[in-house]
C-alpha cells in the first residue's frame, strides 16, 4: 500500500514543482522585460551577470512568490540596485563628466591699461591734441580783413567777407551840429554799417571852414578837397541820396 501511494504520489509532486519552475521563469522573463523598458535596453542585450546582485529568478519571486521592487531587497536579503532613470547611462555604464568650468586663467585676455594721451600742439581737429581735457580750446584767429576765425566742431571757420556796406574798422567823415561839427564814424565788425557819429578835431585846413560855417555843405566840400571819404549828407553830388559816401572811400566800400 505504501509502495503504491509513493508510485502515484510522485508524479503529482514532481509535475507541482515542474508548473513552480515554470511560474517562476515567467515571472523572471517578465520583471527582465520591465527593467529593459525602464532603461531602453532589448532584453538580448543583456549579458550574463548583468541583471545586478539579487536580481535573479529567485531574487524576483520570493519564497512565498511575492516579487520585490528596485531599491528593496531580494527575498534572501541582499540589496538591490536602483534602476537608472530615463536619459541616465544603462546598466554597466557610467555617468557623463560634467563640461570644465571656464575661469579666468593663462587663457583669458590680458588686462590693458587705457591709452594715455601723448600732448601735442593744440589744433582744430576735433581732439585734445594738448591733453587737458577740452577739445579744440584756440584763440580765436584774427582776420586780415577785419574780425576773427573760429574752431567749430573741428573746421575752422570763414573769416568776415568784405560787406555790402564798408569794411570792417574803416572810418568815414560825418558832420555833427554841435562843438567842432567835424566827427567820424567807423565800420562795423560785422561790415554790415557804421556806428555813430563821434565827435572828433578837424583837420587844420578844415578847422576855420567848420568855425565860420558849421554843419554846412562847405565843411563837406572842404572835407572831399582834403582827400576823406565823407558822407553826404548835403548831396553835393544832386542825385538825393543823402547816406551815400563821396571822396576817397576805395579802402571803406566793399568792393
Amino acid at each position: 500500500m505504501l509502495y503504491v501511494m509513493r508510485v502515484v504520489a510522485l508524479p503529482i509532486v514532481c509535475q507541482a514543482k515542474r508548473s513552480r519552475g515554470v511560474a517562476a521563469l515567467l515571472l523572471c522573463a517578465v520583471a527582465v522585460a520591465v527593467g529593459c523598458a525602464r532603461t531602453g535596453l532589448n532584453p538580448g542585450d543583456l549579458g550574463d551577470g548583468e541583471l545586478g546582485a539579487g536580481d535573479d529568478a529567485s531574487s524576483a519571486v520570493g519564497g512565498g512568490g511575492g516579487a520585490t521592487h528596485a531599491g528593496g531587497t531580494s527575498a534572501g536579503g541582499a540589496p538591490l540596485e536602483r534602476l537608472p532613470a530615463a536619459g541616465m547611462s544603462p546598466v554597466g555604464g557610467t555617468a557623463p563628466e560634467p563640461p570644465p568650468a571656464v575661469t579666468a586663467g593663462s587663457g583669458a585676455a590680458p588686462a590693458t591699461d587705457p591709452p594715455t594721451c601723448q600732448p601735442s600742439p593744440e589744433t582744430c581737429n576735433g581732439r585734445d591734441d594738448d591733453c587737458n581735457g577740452a577739445v579744440d580750446d584756440l584763440t580765436p584767429l584774427k582776420c586780415s580783413g577785419g574780425g576773427f576765425q573760429f574752431c567749430v566742431a573741428g573746421r575752422l571757420s570763414e573769416c568776415p567777407r568784405r560787406c555790402d556796406v564798408c569794411v570792417p574798422g574803416g572810418v568815414r567823415v560825418c558832420e555833427n551840429s554841435f562843438c567842432s561839427f567835424w566827427g567820424e564814424q567807423e565800420c562795423a565788425a560785422d561790415g554790415q554799417g557804421f556806428g555813430n557819429c563821434r565827435e572828433a578835431v578837424p583837420p587844420p585846413e578844415c578847422a576855420d571852414v567848420a568855425r565860420k560855417n558849421k554843419n554846412s555843405k562847405e565843411l563837406e566840400q572842404c572835407c572831399l578837397d582834403n582827400g576823406y571819404c565823407c558822407l553826404d549828407e548835403h548831396d553835393l553830388d544832386g542825385d538825393g541820396d543823402r547816406r551815400e559816401m563821396l571822396g576817397e572811400c576805395r579802402d571803406i566800400l566793399c568792393q
